[in-house]
């Protein structure tokens, strides 16, 4: 494909004003953790105690050496309580690290948010609503809106002790309008996002795991608790906005996403099957998943772009097996933005 081929199709998923769907590759280049990541914490610093969680840490342990990735390890497994609890305690301090330190970084002006550049562009036209649906737990997208003053929602009222909000009489305006709002739908939960001990949800904006007595992290771990927590707020309002956004979308824009979520990319496919919308999915590495999507589901407007040696990869309906572009940083979402702002 040519550059000006490339940019007319990114050009059209732009000014279709996307969902953006954002996965753990979208967090890495601002130093948060990937699965991989993910998976050597876990191991190094599991405290497993007792037969039954020996025991099923072992079965964890085993697939993660035979080459299972994160969540086909976790999947499945009849873990006990008490584990769970330490596997969800140790992802969060895991992905906060990293966390924390980013947002010391953005206070200080010294991280570039290519998405909050993004963002800001799109507000420029008469859009009023954007919606970003993310399977991560980081507050990158939240930090990203900040660097550009672009307001946002995650479903808590404003404040410091934030009270979940499901009802939608939560509203923003500028005068009488209503305000532009990135609507944030965190299907896996948030770091800031806890359940008290009397059965409350609540966000509180700390950088420090509270008491676990009184306080427990609202996140879904990678393939354990993913299907049966979605059954409770706030996952079951945030995933309902997040299938409405995906399933009303005029465009897509994937960003470091891996096809792998069963909560979202059926109802990608399902929305390119109905409307051939115009689609493009950027990862510094496609995951097989995604190569497959592209090739048999995404319908016959989208592109696919991964690194690949100096240059990048594109993937197209003209070229459903990848041709080489000497465009080095095409594939991030910084080069993105370079072809259509």
């Amino acid at each position: 494909m040519t550059e000006e081929d490339i940019s007319k199709v990114a050009q059209a998923c732009f000014q279709g004003c996307p969902t953006i769907v954002l996965g753990s590759g979208a967090s890495m280049p601002h130093g948060l953790p990937s699965m991989g990541d993910l998976s050597t914490y876990l191991c190094k610093n599991i405290n497993v105690e007792g037969k039954a969680e020996k025991d099923a840490w072992l079965t964890v342990e085993n697939a993660l050496s035979n080459g299972d990735h994160l969540e086909a390890a976790l999947e499945g497994k009849n873990l006990p309580n008490s584990l769970l609890s330490k596997i969800v305690g140790l992802t969060w301090r895991c992905v906060n690290d990293k966390d924390m330190l980013l947002l010391e970084a953005a206070g200080t002006d010294n991280e570039n948010f290519a998405l909050g550049e993004l963002l800001a562009s799109m507000f420029s036209s008469t859009q009023n609503e954007i919606h970003v649906v993310t399977t991560n737990y980081d507050r990158v997208a939240e930090f990203a809106c900040n660097s550009k003053n672009v307001l946002f929602q995650t479903g808590f009222a404003p404040g410091y002790i934030q009270k979940w909000e499901s009802t939608g009489r939560v509203k923003f305006t500028h005068g009488t309008k209503p305000s532009r709002v990135a609507k944030i739908w965190k299907i896996h939960g948030s770091l800031d996002w806890f359940r008290t001990a009397d059965e409350r949800t609540i966000g509180l904006p700390v950088f420090e795991l509270p008491s676990a007595e009184h306080y427990t992290p609202l996140i879904v771990t990678p393939g354990l608790n993913k299907y049966e927590k979605t059954y409770e707020d706030p996952f079951r309002t945030t995933i309902n906005g997040a299938d409405a956004a995906l399933k009303n979308a005029s465009a897509f824009l994937c960003v470091g996403f891996g096809f792998r979520d069963q909560h979202i990319h059926p109802k990608i496919i399902e929305r390119c099957r109905e409307r051939n919308v115009p689609t493009v999915v950027l990862a510094r590495t496609l995951t097989d998943e995604a190569k497959s999507f592209l090739k048999e589901k995404a319908g016959t407007n989208y592109l696919g772009i991964e690194r690949s040696g100096t240059g990048s990869r594109v993937f197209s309906p003209t070229s459903p097996k990848g041709s080489e572009v000497n465009m080095p940083d095409l594939w991030s979402l910084d080069g993105f933005n370079n072809l259509v702002l």
